[in-house]
């Protein structure tokens, strides 16, 4: 028998709870090992220490009870909530400032932009103007909007799926940390 074998026998060859085969290998084992012996006897001492220990003067008899009904009495803690509505609000946000910014930089919306703050004209034929220029670039922003949000579209999806099934896993995990 090895002692990373024996170690763990110890305990219950100490309390004479092994079977007879086992306690006689121990036993053989204990007379050629010189550390699992004193492994032994430190076992013995422990043992011997907790036979002899008295209980504190300031605790009642009633302690283990007290506090087992005052632990049954203690409503168990609430799992926190994951808030879904900011990251969307933030996502969203983000989403059509990107969109925006592409939009708004394209070749015709730059200089229109430009030009409409450079010469500062304020009469209905330069606004006329600026909305004839608006046109050759009105599908690329159609098609720029329509694919984020269809991306957006994608994304909530993902959300509330990935939220209904990681929801218990998140529930468990938090109620498992508030009782530790």
């Amino acid at each position: 028998m090895r002692c990373s074998s024996c170690e763990p026998l110890l305990s219950a060859y100490l309390e004479s709870a092994l079977r007879g085969r086992q306690s006689l290998e121990v036993a053989e084992h204990l007379r050629g090992c010189t550390s699992c012996t004193a492994f032994l006897d430190e076992l013995r001492v422990i043992d011997a220490l907790l036979t002899t220990a008295h209980a504190p003067g300031g605790v009642s008899s009633d302690f283990t009870e007290s506090v087992l009904s005052a632990t049954r009495e203690t409503a168990p803690a609430l799992p926190r909530r994951v808030p879904l509505v900011l990251p969307l609000v933030l996502y969203l946000a983000a989403a059509w400032t990107i969109t925006a910014t592409i939009v708004f930089q394209s070749r015709g919306m730059a200089r229109i932009a430009a030009a409409s703050l450079a010469l500062e004209e304020r009469n209905l034929v330069a606004l006329g103007a600026v909305l004839r220029s608006f046109a050759p670039a009105t599908p690329f922003a159609a098609a720029v909007v329509t694919v984020v949000l269809m991306l957006d579209i994608l994304v909530l999806c993902a959300i509330f799926y990935g939220y209904r099934r990681i929801r218990p896993i998140i529930a468990t995990y938090f109620t498992k940390g508030s009782r530790s």
